[in-house]
C-alpha cells in the first residue's frame, strides 16, 4: 500500500513537471495566486499563474525560480529597477506584466520567452527593445504605452505575422517615426498618439 501511495505521488508530480500551455480561455478560468504565501501552500508546478503586484519581496528572483510552469506573471508596481534574470528561466511564460515600475532596460534573456504571446511594458522608463525580441515569434500584444521608445531594431520584423497591436501611446513622435514603424510590422494595429514636431 505505501509503495503504491508513493507511486501515485510520484505520477502527480510527473504530471506537474510536464504542464501543457494552456488555450487562453482555460488559463483565464485557472487559480490566480496573488501572494507568494498563497502560492507556496501548493506543490509549485501547479502554481500557473501569478499576480505580485504591489508587493515588496526579497530575493523575488529565488521566490519565482519555484514556479517553473508559470504561464501568466504580473510584476507590476513593485519598483522594479530590473527584471529577475530568473524570469527569463520560465519559458511556459505567455503573459508578462511588468508595467508600472522603474525599469530602464529590458535584458536580451526577453529572447527566452518564446510563449509570450502578452507583453505588458508600460510606464517605465525604456527608451529601446533589444533585437531579441526576434525570438519572441508567438508575440500577439505589446504594450509600451509612457515610454520613451521611438524606433525599433530591424530584427523586430520577424514578428510581423502575429504582433497584431502595439500600443504606443503617450510616447513623443513625429510622423516619420510612426511610418518607420509601420513599415517593418505592415500587419500590425499601432495605437500612437498625436504626432509631434520633435526628431
Amino acid at each position: 500500500m505505501k509503495k503504491a501511495f508513493v507511486f501515485s505521488i510520484c505520477l502527480i508530480l510527473s504530471g506537474f513537471a510536464r504542464a501543457q500551455l494552456l488555450d487562453s480561455a482555460t488559463l483565464a478560468n485557472a487559480m490566480i495566486y496573488k501572494s507568494l504565501a498563497h502560492a507556496n501552500n501548493v506543490h509549485p508546478d501547479s502554481v500557473l499563474r501569478l499576480s505580485l503586484k504591489w508587493k515588496k519581496i526579497e530575493n523575488l528572483g529565488t521566490e519565482l525560480s519555484k514556479f517553473r510552469n508559470l504561464q501568466e506573471l504580473h510584476l507590476n508596481r513593485m519598483r522594479l529597477k530590473e527584471i529577475p534574470l530568473e524570469v527569463f528561466q520560465l519559458t511556459n511564460l505567455v503573459i508578462l506584466d511588468v508595467s508600472k515600475n522603474h525599469l530602464t532596460s529590458i535584458p536580451p534573456e526577453i529572447g527566452n520567452l518564446v510563449n509570450l504571446t502578452h507583453l505588458t511594458l508600460s510606464q517605465n522608463y525604456l527608451i529601446e527593445i533589444p533585437p531579441d525580441f526576434k525570438f519572441l515569434k508567438k508575440l500577439e500584444y505589446l504594450d509600451l504605452w509612457s515610454n520613451s521608445i521611438i524606433t525599433f531594431p530591424l530584427e523586430i520584423n520577424a514578428l510581423k505575422d502575429n504582433l497584431r497591436i502595439v500600443d504606443m501611446r503617450v510616447i513623443y513622435m513625429n510622423d516619420l517615426r510612426k511610418q518607420d514603424l509601420q513599415l517593418l510590422l505592415p500587419h500590425t494595429t499601432f495605437y500612437f498618439s498625436e504626432s509631434c514636431n520633435c526628431e
